[in-house]
Order: structure tokens, then C-alpha cells, then sequence
């Protein structure tokens, strides 16, 4: 992989190259890809419109996440035994 150049990568996750023959190389932890440049083409549109319609499930660790904050106008009125 010394003659690739490497068009993108992110730590931990994987890198796309480019070998001198214009193979274009997607390398993840348990899979790699290779595509003649112009499927690649192909295949980063796809993806793009893809990532334009994903929306990514919002993670609940099962807690209620709910404040309830009175407004300037809703002030607690008080009771007799409060004043």
C-alpha cells in the first residue's frame, strides 16, 4: 500500500486510496472494496444520496429526558399555608 495515495481516512474506522493503476480502494476493519474509478463514481452518489435521507435512531438509555419549565406568565400562585 506504499504507492497508494490515500484519499481519505478516519482513525479507528478506515481509508480510501487510489493504487497507480486508478483502482480506487475502500479498506474497513472487515472488508475492503475495490472499484474502477468511474463504479466508484457510482458508488459515492449512491452513498451521498443515501446519507442525505439517513436518519440515525436516537440512542435512549431508558431515562426520561423531560423538564417541565413554567413560563414568566404560569408563576405558582401560593397557597395560604405558604405565605
Amino acid at each position: 500500500m506504499d504507492d497508494q495515495t490515500v484519499l481519505a481516512n478516519t482513525e479507528n474506522f478506515g481509508n480510501v486510496s487510489v493504487c497507480p493503476g486508478g483502482v480506487v480502494h475502500i479498506n474497513l476493519p472487515y472488508c475492503s472494496l475495490k472499484f474502477l474509478p468511474s463504479d466508484f463514481v457510482k458508488f459515492a452518489e449512491l452513498i451521498a444520496k443515501a446519507r442525505i435521507k439517513f436518519e440515525q435512531p436516537v440512542k435512549s438509555d431508558g431515562k426520561p429526558r423531560l423538564q417541565l419549565v413554567p413560563s414568566e406568565t404560569e408563576k405558582p400562585s401560593l397557597s395560604d399555608d405558604d405565605k
